[in-house]
């Protein structure tokens, strides 16, 4: 079996790296005007949260201390202003999720639970892409919460995808998000059944990926999906035995 996760050591305690942050940043989180205070709670209380920045400034056998205090201070930031922690579904309209472009379903063999995003299922010209980007940061904040030790598996499902479902600013942002917004929240990613037509469009946007992210990256199709995900856990249209309702 392919072994897609890689593992990581930590190389400094999580007492330590709240200590710089609050070192760093007392004014920032003093004032409150840029960081949410319910957020800096949640890091100085779950551990497994505050790890996931921890592992982002860890490099083989080092640690880069600014890289991960960097990377705090723009998720804190971005998630203040973009008012994250109060988000909830009452501000999308019912075919958002009936849709079914973007939901959680089964897991790997890992057991890391799988986000699907049906590619064909968007459509770039029609959709608001601020309410699709605010969808999929409820989609990651849900899961994060009630789930804050778990990575997750994003599973493109680009099987009848044409030039007319490929958002690039979609693409950008969840980048941006497995990067620098919610570090460490993903696994690895699975791409099924990528289009030939779209080949141009991938090569633009592994320029936009870090040196790192080819370990992150999966092409698959009905056959060598199964090396992570088993049947019973895969839908019909993929090729597993899952009903996928």
């Amino acid at each position: 079996m392919a072994a897609p996760v890689p593992q990581f050591q930590t190389f400094i305690s999580v007492k330590k790296f709240r200590e710089l942050v609050q070192a760093t940043y007392e004014k920032e989180i003093a004032e409150g005007e840029n960081f949410d205070a319910r957020d800096v709670k949640r890091f100085n209380e779950n551990d497994e949260y505050t790890l996931r920045f921890i592992q982002h400034g860890q490099h083989g056998t080092t640690f880069d201390q600014e890289r991960a205090l960097r990377l705090f201070k723009a998720s804190m930031e971005w998630r203040k202003r973009h008012n994250v922690y109060d988000i909830s579904t009452s501000e999308f309209p019912d075919e958002f999720i009936k849709r079914q472009a973007l939901f959680f379903k089964n897991q790997d063999r890992y057991n890391n639970p799988l986000l699907h995003i049906a590619v064909r299922k968007l459509d770039k010209s029609k959709d608001d892409k601020e309410a699709v980007k605010r969808f999929l940061t409820y989609t990651f904040e849900e899961h994060l919460r009630q789930h804050p030790e778990q990575k997750i598996v994003l599973v493109f499902d680009m099987s009848e995808t044409g030039l007319s479902h490929m958002d690039y600013e979609l693409v950008k942002f969840i980048i941006a998000s497995a990067q620098h917004f919610y570090p460490r929240l993903l696994a690895y990613m699975l791409i099924f059944k990528m289009p030939w037509l779209l080949t141009a469009a991938w090569k633009l946007i592994k320029t936009w990926l870090p040196p790192e992210a080819d370990q992150f990256i999966r092409f698959v199709d009905e056959k060598s999906i199964q090396d992570y995900i088993a049947p019973d856990q895969l839908s019909e249209a993929m090729g597993g035995t899952a009903r996928y309702d």
